[in-house]
Formats: C-alpha cells, structure tokens, sequence
C-alpha cells in the first residue's frame, strides 16, 4: 500500500469539491479513491470538519494569493496592475474559476462558508480598490470600479460562460474601456 500525505487527502478532497459538491467529500469516499483506510485521513485531520476548514484555507490561499501579489502596497503602476489581473483572469492563471464556484455553491448551504466567503469577498474587493487607486481614481469611485470588476467577473463564472481565451482576448479592451474608462490604462 502506498504511503499518503495530508496534501493527497487535500487535493482529493479539493477535486471532489470541484468535480461533485461537498456532499461527495467524505472520509470514506476519500479514502476509498485513495485506496487506504480511514486510520491515516483521522492521523492527518482528525475529523472532517478540521478537512473542510483546511480546504476553505486551501481556496482563499489559491484563490486570492496571485491577486495579493498583483495588488501588493509595493506596487504603484495600477496600469500594469489592472493589466495582469485580466490575464489571470483570462488565463485561469494561478487562480480556479470551478474551485470558486464550488466553494460559493458550498456556501449557500452552509452559514459558516458564508462569513468566509463574505470576508474573502471583501478583501477581493479592497485590494482591487488599490489597483484603482493606483490608477489615479478617487476612493469612492476606485472602490465602485473595484466592485463592478469583481461583481462582473464573479458572475461570469458564476454563469459558466464559456468562451475562447481568444475571443476573451480580443474583448479585453472593450472590458478595459468599460472598467477603467481607457482602452490601455496609463
């Protein structure tokens, strides 16, 4: 039998979140596709609700880390900024629209979820305030810009439209335009 780590039952557990909703992560199914017994999943995580907190970590840590790094105080070029946060956007880059969606699916059913989600939304929104900052905008409107970029790109996930990375390129700067009032931001 091969030996598992708590990054296997993690990105198993991650996958099967993605792949068939939370109902599907259980011990059991785990450590079935894993082809272990349950012993090991309890040695790592104790229970399942320590597996789901660590997953909810797992989402805002991948899903909100390339937008830190983008949005870092350090950084002032908000046209560079604006810039790279659409393409990992239109990329996927360091960021997963279905592991977003399933963690937002999750969240309607459970309160908890939702205050997590609420806080990640929040600070998705405050450091996308930043890049507008960093574009010359006042605070109140950076931060509506801010907002209506986020709401439009939750949404676009959150409808499963799908459309070529070609054709979201080609798009981009009417979406600039639209978001930053410049077809290429400064």
């Amino acid at each position: 039998m091969v030996k598992r780590v708590r990054d296997d039952w993690l990105d198993l557990a991650r996958e099967t979140l993605i792949r068939a909703g939370i109902e599907a992560v259980s011990v059991q199914r785990l450590s079935r596709r894993l082809g272990v017994t349950r012993g090991g999943f309890y040695g790592y995580f104790g229970t399942r609700d320590r597996l789901l907190a660590r997953l909810l970590q797992d989402w805002r840590a991948i899903n909100t880390g390339a937008l830190r790094r983008i949005a870092a105080p350090a950084r002032k070029d908000g046209a560079v900024q604006i810039n790279e946060l659409v393409r990992m956007w239109i990329e996927d880059q360091d960021y997963s629209p279905e592991y977003d969606a399933a963690v937002r699916d999750w969240a309607r059913r459970a309160p908890k979820v939702a205050r997590v989600v609420r806080r990640v939304d929040v600070e998705r929104i405050r450091l996308i305030t930043r890049i507008f900052r960093n574009l010359d905008f006042r605070p109140a409107e950076a931060h509506i810009r801010a907002r209506i970029t986020y709401y439009h790109q939750v949404g676009y996930y959150t409808l499963a439209v799908h459309e070529s990375r070609r054709t979201r390129r080609r798009l981009s700067p009417m979406y600039a335009l639209v978001l930053t009032g410049s077809r290429h931001p400064r």
